[in-house]
């Protein structure tokens, strides 16, 4: 009995899928009293973005740190 043979596809290879990184959201309020919203993308957790706002940004007075979605 002859064993059946795969037939190769002709469709483009499979992606691998990139990881999920987690994104954050940075609400900002500096010492002037202006806020803005920042977009925290390669940060490991919130304290790590917390610390990157910190560490980029001058004269800020408050910070809070939210899972994007």
């Amino acid at each position: 009995m002859a064993s059946a043979s795969r037939k190769r596809s002709t469709a483009a290879p499979r992606r691998a899928r990139k990881q999920n990184t987690p994104r954050f959201i940075a609400a900002v309020r500096f010492a002037d009293g202006r806020t803005q919203c920042f977009s925290v993308d390669n940060a490991a957790d919130h304290a790590d973005a917390r610390r990157m706002v910190f560490d980029e940004l001058s004269e800020v007075a408050a910070v809070v740190i939210s899972d994007y979605r």
